[in-house]
Formats: structure tokens, sequence, C-alpha cells
């Protein structure tokens, strides 16, 4: 016990060490002469207790305690200066005629009734109350928070557990409709929840009285008897509902096994035989589909792994770019089951190496599907940190890391990448996770160049976009790469990637032998006469008008147009026949909408004809001035927007 309450204050020891090691009151503890033999007076702290023998006063200067007994409840409170009130359990011990006053845990209020303080030893409580949301928290001395409800009742604040207000709501809904069986079936559910298990009992059987087939019912009103002690009730509640689990969810049926096991302790001829039936029903309904499930399964794995580990299929015989885009922007992010929107990126083949441009939303569908694999790249290249032009990249470098997995170092397969700042600060984490798939990182900047000619045959010139990302405007790039052969170069291929128009842009790109230029969409300002030419322009992508001035500037021999807006879709070959209507010139010959699959051979700028190859069974490429884009919406099913390149044969 704390002290005696008859010891005071004539005995003080008890006493004095109470307050000074649990109440912690400096003002008392500062006093030597409290700890001295005196009673009434100590210095100038005194101790007196009323006439009734029912309080003890503590004073010193404006400090002061005031300890009350309430002989009726078992109780001591203890008020401090400052209004902070403690409660201790207090006994009366008969025999001895006296009254000691034991520990419980400390309760304090503040004054203006938002906080109580429980405290006992090193645990502690806190309730905070906030009228305004109409609910307490709860904050435990490990820091774990809970919350309850707050009402107001005749005056007084009542707190309840959440689960009250549904359990009013279902109530009334009961009241309104006896026999509705998703009210009961909750609010039995919620009693299990809050350990009211009679109650629970009460809406379950309910339930099975409205509906003798609800399997859930049966389950749940297990769980109830289990923890009422009625155990055999609860078993055979289990397996009435493992009767209907058995036959339409697996799962469930799983559980009511685990719970008869439990509670039936060595019935375990009863758990065997029903998995057996689980397992049964599971076999039954794949037997007829098992063939072609593992045909599936095992044509899926042969894809991947073919994918992944096969050997390269481009040769140093065949140069090419190949267009493995569609739609820009975040339309293909948004596609559904039945139209696929696709995005994507590009892929370029010299001297028997791959290189793998901005891949976007799709690129690895589109990769594949177009017959290339993993093994076919050795750069990655990143013009900009938007989504659309990134997010296969991640997938990228996992297959790549997979095609590694266990392989010995010398066939290992290591890449460069060439990141704009943003991509690299974008892919950071990611790279410095596992180097072993990167050989090198090169970042680009506009206007400086990347030599690779003796390792890849090529000088790369990141040009000056005018593309807003998350770190700026300023880091965009467009790309062109100078292919060389025999150390001499052979071929300019441009391309504008994402940006706006300006002539410093254009300029970037000239003597080009192709160019690839993003259009984006188009707005309406740009039809509008009354603005002059610049103010018409697209901000932050080419339009129209951009697309048409940076071809212009280009002056390349083959242009392609590509990443249109989604609503440009059925318009795209006569906005890129009407574009080289304008820019047709000496040198530049031709201008073509760019889709998937779209592959031009370098230098000799041959385009593939599709009919034609499927025909032959392989690629057929012909002079791009016998090619044209045509658009047979109807007859590619699955595959919206799609163009088909024919040649003058099939057209």
């Amino acid at each position: 016990y704390l002290f005696c309450w008859e010891d005071v204050p004539e005995n003080n020891a008890e006493f004095i060490k109470f307050l000074k090691d649990d109440l912690k009151t400096d003002w008392i503890e500062n006093q030597p002469t409290l700890f001295k033999d005196s009673k009434n007076e100590l210095g100038s702290t005194t101790i007196k207790k009323s006439d009734n023998n029912e309080t003890i006063t503590v004073t010193n200067g404006n400090n002061s305690l005031l300890l009350r007994a309430d002989k009726a409840k078992k109780k001591v409170s203890l008020e401090i200066t400052g209004g902070k009130i403690y409660e201790y359990i207090l006994i009366l011990k008969e025999e001895e005629g006296k009254l000691k006053i034991y520990k419980n845990a400390a309760i304090s209020k503040d004054n203006n009734n938002r906080t109580i303080n429980i405290m006992n030893d090193s645990n502690s409580l806190v309730f905070k109350l906030n009228k305004t949301k109409k609910k307490v928290t709860l904050k435990t001395a490990d820091h774990k928070t809970y919350e309850y409800l707050l009402e107001e009742e005749n005056n007084r604040l009542k707190i309840y557990k959440e689960k009250k207000d549904a359990i009013d709501f279902l109530k009334e809904a009961i009241k309104r409709e006896e026999n509705f069986l998703f009210a009961h079936y909750v609010l039995g559910f919620i009693y299990n929840e809050l350990k009211y298990y009679p109650a629970a009992k009460e809406e379950f059987t309910k339930c099975i009285e409205i509906d003798k087939n609800f399997a859930d019912a049966y389950f749940d009103m297990g769980v109830a008897l289990r923890n009422i002690g009625n155990l055999t009730g609860a078993i055979e509640n289990f397996k009435k509902s493992l009767e209907f689990y058995e036959k339409t969810n697996y799962s469930r049926a799983i559980d009511a096994n685990w719970w008869i096991q439990n509670i039936g302790g060595k019935d375990n001829e009863t758990v065997r035989s029903a998995e057996e039936n689980v397992i049964e029903v599971i076999v039954e309904d794949l037997r007829d589909r098992k063939e072609r499930l593992f045909r599936y399964i095992n044509e899926k794995e042969g894809k991947f792994k073919n994918f992944v580990s096969a050997k390269k299929t481009i040769t140093k015989t065949q140069n090419f770019v190949v267009v493995l885009r569609r739609w820009n922007s975040y339309t293909p992010a948004l596609s559904s089951d039945i139209e696929r929107r696709k995005g994507g990126g590009y892929f370029l083949s010299w001297n028997g190496q791959g290189f793998v441009i901005d891949p976007g939303f799709n690129f690895i569908e589109n990769f594949f599907a177009n017959g290339f694999n993993i093994s076919d790249i050795d750069a990655i290249f990143i013009s900009h940190s938007h989504l659309d032009h990134t997010s296969d990249f991640e997938s990228l470098m996992t297959l790549i890391f997979e095609r590694n997995d266990n392989l010995p170092p010398e066939e290992k397969k290591q890449i460069d990448l060439f990141l704009n700042f943003s991509s690299l600060n974008k892919f950071a984490n990611l790279l410095s996770l596992d180097k072993s798939a990167v050989r090198k990182i090169y970042i680009i900047q506009p206007g400086i160049p990347v030599d690779m000619s003796g390792k890849y045959g090529f000088v790369l010139t990141p040009t000056k976009a005018k593309h807003r990302e998350l770190w700026g405007d300023e880091y965009s790039v467009g790309l062109i790469f100078d292919l060389i052969e025999n150390n001499k170069k052979k071929f300019r291929l441009g391309m504008t990637v994402d940006t706006g128009y300006t002539g410093e842009i254009g300029a970037q790109f000239k003597d080009s032998d192709i160019l690839i230029a993003h259009i984006g969409s188009i707005k309406e300002k740009e039809f509008d006469l009354n603005l002059n030419l610049n103010e018409r322009l697209y901000k932050n992508h080419l339009g129209l008008i951009g697309t048409t001035k940076i071809i212009k500037d280009a002056s390349p021999k083959l242009a392609v147009i590509s990443e249109f807006g989604e609503e440009l879709g059925s318009l795209r070959v006569d906005i890129s026949k009407a574009i080289e209507g304008v820019v047709k010139d000496r040198r530049t010959k031709r201008c073509i909408p760019g889709d998937i699959g779209m592959k031009i051979l370098l230098p000799d700028l041959k385009i593939r004809c599709d009919m034609c190859s499927k025909e032959k069974g392989d690629d057929v490429f012909v002079d791009m001035n016998e090619i044209n884009a045509i658009y047979f919406p109807e007859e590619v099913q699955g595959d919206p927007g799609k163009l088909t390149y024919v040649c003058k044969k099939h057209f």
C-alpha cells in the first residue's frame, strides 16, 4: 500500500514517500525539514487533517494538494494546484480499524474537459475529446491509436464503439422489413466482431429461418456458437456450411474444414473427406479444360523463354528503323479490353546492333509482335521522362535481368543507356539496385554530341526541344543519328520527339535523310487567321503548323509523321498528304504517317509492303515512292487505328 490514512499527520514517513516518489511534488521535495520528525509544522510546509478525518491538506506558499477520502465509494481523490485530479483505491481493514490506500491507475482530466490521462507506473492512456468531429481518440503508451464515437445524450457525453451507427441503421431496416436477410446477416456479423455472441446467434438463426441454403449464415453461426461454448452446435453448423461451400466456394470450404478440425480435435476422417470433396470438385471442374489450359500455359512459357533467351534476329546485312508506336500521350494507358489503344517507341538496327528509342506504353508487346527479342537490344535511348516515352523501360530492364539470371558471366547481356537528365533522375533508384545489366550510362544534353562511331557506328547529337517535364523544360531532347559506314557518314536519321516549334529547333534537323516528326494533336487556334503564324503554334507539340514548318526546315528525303493524337485517327493519311503537298520539293519526296510495323530499310529508303510480305512470308521492301499508307478500320479487329502499308501492286 502507499500509506495509512490514520498515520497522518503523526507518522508521515510513508505519506511523504508517496508525495515524493509518486506525485513528484518538487515543492515538497525541496523542504529538507519535511523529512524530520515533525508533525504539523515542517519548515514552510504544513500537513493537516480535518476534524472529521475525511481530508488531508498539504500546503507550501502558493502550492497545495488536497486528499479527500470517500469511504462509501472506497476511494481517495487527490487534487493538486492547477486542477489535476487523481484517484486511488481505498481499502478498509476492519480488524485493525485502519484505512490503507493502494495505488490504482492515476486518472487526471484537464481544466477544459477535453483530455483524460490515465497513468499506472510505465503505462499510460490518453483520451482526447473532439466534439466537432464527434469522436474520441485514444492513444496508448506504445503509440497505438483507436477512435470511438462520441454522442451527447441528456447533457452527458457518451462514448460508443464505431459499429454503433451500423447497428442502429440495421435495426431500423429490420423494423421496416422483418425478413430483411442481408440486414440480419450483417448485424450478426457485427455482433460477432464485437463479441456479442448470443446476439449474433439470434441474428444467424433468423437468417437460416429466412433462407435454409444460406451457407454464410451457417458458417458465422458456427463462429458464434464456438465462442459461446456450444462446440457440438458449432461443428454442426460448420459442416452444414461445408455442404454448400464444396460446390460454390473452395476457399470458404477450406476455412470451414479448418474450424471443424480445430474444434473437433481428432475427427481426422471428417476433415480428410471434406478436403477430398473440395479437391474433387476443383479437379472435375478443370478436367474438360485441362488439355487446353496446359497447352496455353506451355505456349505462353515458350513465347516468354524465346523472347528472353533467343539469339539475335538482326544482322549486319540489313539496316533499318521500325516504327513501334501509334498514339501520343496518355490514351494508350486508358485502353480497354475491347479496343487496344497502343503507344510504343522505335527500334533502330545498324551494323547488326539494336537500339530502342523511347519505350513507352505497349513497346514490349509491339517489339515482340514484330519478331524481335531481348537479345536484339544493345542500347536504350530516352529523350524525356514522360510516361508515354518511358513506361516499358523498367520492364525491359527486368527482362534483361531475367535473361542474365543463372547465366555465366561471359554470357550475361549488358547494354548502354542514353538518358536525358530528367530520365536519369526518374530511374536512379532502379538503376542503383542491380548494375549487372548496364554497361554504361550516358547523360545526353542538348547540343552536346556523343561520338559512338567506334562502338556502334553513329554519332548521336541530342537537339534542343521545347517540351516541359517535371524537372523543367530545358532537359528534353530530340535525337539525330549520323550513321557511319567505312568511317564516312552514310545517313542522317532525325527524330524531333516531343517538342514545340521554333526556327532554331527546326534548323537543327537540316539535311536529315529521314525525319520522324511528332505531330501530337491539332489545336483550334491553328486555324484562326486573325492570329499571326507564331501565335497559332501549338506550345509543347508541333501540331499541324509546327510539323509542316519543321519538315520544310529539315528538307528530308522522307518525312514520317508519327505520334498522332487518337482523335486524328482517320485523318492521318489525309493530313500527311496535305503536308506533303506543301513541303514537297527537289529533295523532299514523301510524307507518310507512321504506325506500328512501318519498317524502313536504310540507307535505301525502301519501305516494307505489308501485303507482299504476307504473301511471301518474309519482308519485301519497295521504293518509298511506290508505298501508300491505307486505313482499313473494319479489317483490323481488336487493333483500332492500324495503318497498312501497301505498294501500287495492291492499291
